[in-house]
């Protein structure tokens, strides 16, 4: 058995459904991961640090294949992300930043022992499922605009979603821009600000990730403060 997949199912056992075969291969150690482009390491050095510290482990649950990352946190335990496998050719609807990530890395559609962070409780982060729904799901709330005396004041059709909260907050990117909104109509976050005209629980800005590439450092960034044992909700360490 391998350690780190035991571990990671005992943990997140709704992952699996019965009868699933499951192949796990010999974990690789830190330094395994590599990236597909010097362009990663980049525009994303905080996620390069922290995978390039992981141990990968490849997994194939029902046929499709994962990779599961695990560090070792300074108390001993060990946390993770199951992750889908990377695509050598993403959408080309997506923010060029989005793309040349995901040709290394699939995002992450699980995740152990993890932190209060920006993606607690998400189904799908930066991965090509989540980034097939675009932001014309906003239409259904029209009504708190309408209520507000304004119109939805982004182009829906040119946001997709990188982030998807299991509650239907989701995280959005410009295609051409990447500049990054958060549609959060069901939250209590003290780290964002209301996008310009907007009513709460509805469009969001995030001062310190207005950006894809913000944006992602930022939860990377996050995650080693969880593994260090420093781990601050907005992306800075704490003392």
């Amino acid at each position: 058995m391998n350690q780190h997949w035991e571990g990671f199912i005992e943990e997140i056992s709704w992952f699996l459904q019965r009868d699933q075969i499951v192949e796990v291969e010999a974990s690789l150690p830190p330094g395994s991961w590599t990236a597909a482009s010097p362009e990663f390491d980049q525009f994303f050095p905080e996620l390069y640090g922290v995978l390039r510290e992981a141990i990968v482990t490849p997994v194939a649950v029902a046929g499709v294949g994962y990779q599961l990352y695990t560090w070792l946190r300074r108390d001993g335990s060990r946390c993770c992300w199951l992750s889908p496998l990377a695509s050598p050719a993403p959408p080309p609807s997506l923010h060029p930043d989005h793309s040349i990530l995901l040709r290394s890395f699939g995002g992450i559609v699980e995740r152990s022992n993890e932190p209060d962070w920006w993606i607690l409780n998400h189904n799908d982060v930066l991965t090509e499922d989540a980034a097939r729904r675009d932001g014309t799901f906003i239409t259904d709330y029209a009504w708190a605009f309408e209520a507000a005396s304004i119109n939805i004041p982004i182009d829906m059709e040119q946001f997709y979603a990188i982030a998807e909260e299991a509650n239907g907050n989701i995280t959005l990117c410009h295609r051409l821009s990447g500049a990054v909104v958060l549609f959060a109509p069901d939250h209590a976050f003290d780290y964002v600000e209301p996008f310009p005209g907007c009513p709460d629980y509805t469009l969001y800005r995030l001062p310190r990730a207005l950006s894809f590439r913000d944006w992602v450092n930022t939860i990377a960034r996050q995650w080693r403060g969880w593994i260090e044992g420093t781990a601050s909700l907005d992306g800075t360490d704490e003392e």
